[in-house]
């Protein structure tokens, strides 16, 4: 079954809910966790991770929180994908470096290839900036938010 974890479907969240807030200030993790419904022991987790791999900051202190390190038009769902999962390999054939002694004559692992081209394209073109756009566009038409300003 194909299926996109958990961790990565909370941090594409996440990371969304960030690059909505147009002045880029720290959101309480506490507050992130309740609005996003995440349990905030795995939210701290995602976090930690997209730390380390230079996505978003922590502030400390009681106005601190999480926000962004890098513009949202500059951060690919690729990338938040790769920082939580790993690179993508949808069969071991795929990864680099393994040798399969049938891979001249097997027509899967053409098909898997292009699948998983498709996905790391698709996944590479679409930036946080657009994601945060189509959610508060849809909060703006239901009356619920405003327009981030572009100036992550």
């Amino acid at each position: 079954m194909f299926r996109i974890s958990r961790r990565l479907d909370y941090g594409i969240q996440l990371m969304v809910a960030l690059a909505k807030d147009d002045g880029n200030s720290p959101q309480p993790t506490a507050l992130l966790a309740k609005n996003l419904e995440i349990p905030l022991p795995f939210l701290h987790q995602i976090g930690h991770t997209l730390m380390q791999s230079g996505l978003i900051k922590a502030s400390p202190g009681p106005k601190g929180g999480l926000r962004l390190n890098v513009p949202s038009k500059e951060v690919s769902v690729l990338q938040i994908a790769e920082s939580l999962e790993g690179p993508i390999c949808l069969n071991n054939c795929l990864s680099s470096g393994d040798e399969c002694s049938r891979q001249d004559q097997c027509s899967a692992q053409t098909m898997w290839s292009s699948i998983q081209n498709n996905i790391i394209d698709h996944l590479g073109s679409t930036c946080l900036y657009d994601l945060a756009m189509q959610e508060l566009t849809s909060e703006i038409n239901t009356g619920i938010s405003r327009l981030p300003q572009g100036t992550d």
